[in-house]
């Protein structure tokens, strides 16, 4: 089964914070949910957790409704587990204890195993008795992840959980908890601001804009295909440019892009503005004179290298593109350059 969210509206006095957001997690899904500050991510989490009063919509889970508008059970009420950015272990009970908390229901035996169990499945069975201030960061993470699991909830809630820990330690966590998450079975529902974080953790991405829904689908889709300016830039790895539609080809500050490369191409009006993006691998960067090119050179503001490949800064009066360099360009700044479309595939955002 699964958990479903049915149009949930939301306000903060006049201000509408979400509107009309619905979605579903099958058992066993990560669903990620990403965008940027102010777009309402983390009050979506809070609703469905109980910790907000669902002012207008449904929350229904295995085909029943356990929330809607004057019916707001409280967090302790409902088949979900919760984690959040600051782990909120219980300072006065050792690692075993915070484990077991939730499983005070369970013969003292059954409870003990389980605790075992659990902190054994994230390698720290050998700090039982220590106590939430002397872990790290990232084994505080992993005793909050397990302890939320040990209830064996129908859904969980996790709300920027990997936020605190240096980047290093990050990628491993996360690694673990979506094997962990995978392997418990639970539908999982993840806040985050980190697309690099939503592309690793995610089966399905869920995009807010302004308490919008701009986009959901797989990560590979998102990827292949953004329908929104923030989904490009964040997941696709593209830049955005705005051109003016002339005959078969788009005119930008930078060059011209053939109409044929758009893979989602709106209705072609002479004239008409338009916004799509591009990825910076995909531009031809000439450094000879070149007679064919209408367009005056452009400057190179910049060259970088990032870890695993060059870009070049391209600069076009106000306007700014990065551009992916072959390691064998050598470029410096203030440089005359022109560049190519003819290669470039570019998505139209709707």
């Amino acid at each position: 089964m699964s958990i479903q969210v049915h149009s949930i509206s939301h306000r903060f006095g006049p201000k509408p914070v979400l509107t009309e957001i619905s979605f579903a997690v099958p058992d066993g899904d990560i669903l990620c949910v990403i965008g940027a500050s102010g777009s309402g991510k983390s009050t979506l989490l809070r609703i469905i957790a109980g910790l907000e009063p669902l002012q207008q919509g449904r929350l229904v889970l295995d085909g029943a409704t356990i929330s809607e508008p004057g019916r707001n059970p409280p967090p302790e009420q409902r088949p979900i587990g919760l984690v959040f950015q600051d782990h909120a272990l219980f300072p006065h009970l050792n690692v075993a204890d915070n484990v077991a908390f939730g499983l005070q229901d369970q013969h003292r035996d059954q409870r003990q195993r389980q605790v075992d169990e659990q902190l054994a499945s994230v390698g720290l069975a050998d700090l039982a008795q220590r106590y939430p201030h002397t872990l790290s960061g990232g084994q505080q993470q992993r005793v909050a992840l397990v302890r939320a699991l040990a209830t064996r909830p129908r859904v969980m809630l996790l709300d920027e959980p990997f936020a605190s820990v240096d980047t290093p330690l990050r990628r491993q966590l996360r690694e673990d908890a979506r094997l962990r998450l995978k392997a418990s079975g639970t539908a999982t529902i993840m806040v985050t601001h980190d697309p690099e974080e939503a592309m690793a953790m995610a089966d399905q991405i869920l995009v807010l804009s302004e308490g919008t829904m701009v986009q959901s689908g797989s990560p590979h889709e998102l990827w292949q295909t953004p329908a929104h300016p923030f989904v490009a830039e964040s997941l696709g790895g593209m830049q955005s440019l705005r051109g003016q539609i002339a005959g078969d080809q788009i005119v930008t500050a930078f060059g011209n892009l053939p109409w044929e490369n758009l893979l989602n191409p709106p209705p072609q009006v002479e004239g008409k503005s338009i916004v799509f993006g591009v990825r910076g691998s995909d531009i031809d960067l000439i450094t000879e004179p070149d007679p064919s090119q209408s367009a005056p050179p452009l400057t190179v503001e910049d060259v970088r290298f990032d870890g695993q490949r060059w870009s070049a800064l391209i600069r076009s009066g106000d306007d700014r593109l990065k551009v992916t360099l072959n390691n064998e360009q050598a470029l410096t700044p203030a440089a005359s350059v022109n560049l190519s479309f003819t290669h470039t595939q570019a998505v139209a955002y709707h």
